[in-house]
């Protein structure tokens, strides 16, 4: 069984869209922080709303990793109202706040923006809009390319904002001196191969994905569950399926399964996708949750490899497999399952995108729910 439709369709053409586009998001995250401003950045906020957030929780051990620097993602309300209202003011003045908004519209990541550079902060704008809200308060731009993709809920773009902060952490550890500009040049090589890669993932996960999708059509809720950069995966996943087939579906940190969903009384109802990649320190803690889920009777489906992923087939699961590559880059890889699990149901459902934008959602049809909110100023 094959069933075709617009957000499948951009799935499989995201890998080469990412691909073409890559040289130029190199060379834009190379250009979008000037070498006197990453030298004083000791600590890196991201912020952003929806995939954007996502793309935020997603890259933020890269920085970590690559560049040596201290880094947190904070939403956009959380960040703005709170966070620049009464974080120290030193503390500020050495951070640069990376604002991301696919549209560059986003009332909130806006709002975020202007309060954190008029603290004295430095603001990136991470952004497909140039002449947005959101670059026109901003300090500089890291502009993503605009690749002619189905129009469906969001994987491409999600993904080139993953890609675009994995090399901003590439550039931000070449200037500091956290590795040396041959190494970070070997890091680039090795993100732009991985690239050349993926179109054969989305090929394998395809057919496995409708598979499962079906298999599952039932459930009442689906609940995705990881840790680390695959937290920002079942976040994601939650999303895909809440915006694509309007299904239940939450996320959940994989230890924090334990203290909550564990709990739940229908379990048979809940299916459950796990995403945890073969080299993730998270492998032991996930066969360990396994062996809970099978004994509760959910539909598990794991999203990866490894001892996880052995343990689950043996126990009658579904896996599907995503090669294994490094743990801070896997959201390239562990994404494109959740988004043609999405994909498939939304289609198995005959349910329109969004909803369709049609009463009582019909608040949601010029996205005026998230761009024309009011900004909100201090003590007003």
């Amino acid at each position: 069984m094959e069933l075709s439709n617009p957000m499948r369709e951009q799935v499989l053409a995201t890998p080469g869209a990412l691909l073409k586009g890559f040289d130029a998001l190199e060379l834009n995250a190379r250009l979008a922080v000037e070498t006197p401003d990453i030298y004083r950045t000791r600590r890196v906020v991201l912020t952003g709303s929806g995939d954007s957030w996502f793309a935020a929780k997603a890259a933020e051990l890269a920085f970590w990793i690559d560049a040596e620097v201290a880094a947190e993602v904070r939403p956009p309300l959380e960040a703005g109202r709170y966070q620049s209202q009464h974080f120290p003011r030193r503390e500020l003045e050495n951070t640069l706040l990376v604002a991301l908004s696919n549209s560059g519209a986003a009332a909130r990541v806006a709002e975020a923006a202007t309060l954190w550079r008029g603290a004295g902060a430095k603001v990136l704008a991470v952004t497909k809009n140039e002449a947005g809200r959101l670059a026109g308060v901003a300090d500089r731009k890291l502009l993503l390319p605009v690749p002619e993709l189905p129009n469906a809920p969001g994987v491409g773009p999600y993904l080139f904002a993953v890609l675009g902060l994995e090399l901003l952490a590439i550039r931000f550890g070449e200037v500091k001196l956290a590795i040396t500009m041959d190494e970070a040049q070997a890091l680039r090589a090795e993100l732009k191969s991985l690239l050349a890669r993926l179109e054969n993932v989305v090929a394998d996960l395809d057919a496995p994905a409708l598979e499962v999708a079906a298999a599952i059509s039932g459930r009442q809720l689906v609940e995705f569950v990881g840790g680390g950069p695959s937290f920002a995966v079942a976040e994601y996943g939650a999303a895909k399926l809440l915006e694509a087939a309007g299904r239940h579906a939450l996320a959940r940190d994989l230890e924090e399964w334990t203290h909550l969903n564990y709990f739940d009384n229908a379990p048979s109802q809940i299916a459950t996708v796990l995403v945890v990649p073969a080299n993730s320190p998270t492998q032991g803690r996930a066969v360990e949750l396994i062996a809970y889920m099978h004994k509760l009777g959910r539909s598990l489906v794991v999203v990866g490899g490894g001892e996880a992923a052995g343990l689950a087939q043996r126990l009658g699961h579904a896996v599907l497999a995503v090669p294994a590559i490094a743990e801070r880059w896997s959201p390239l890889f562990t994404s494109i399952a959740p988004a043609l699990l999405a994909a498939h149901l939304s289609a198995l459902d005959g349910a329109e995108y969004g909803r369709g934008g049609n009463p009582p959602w019909d608040d949601s049809r010029t996205a005026a729910t998230v761009q024309q909110s009011a900004i909100w100023e201090p003590g007003k």
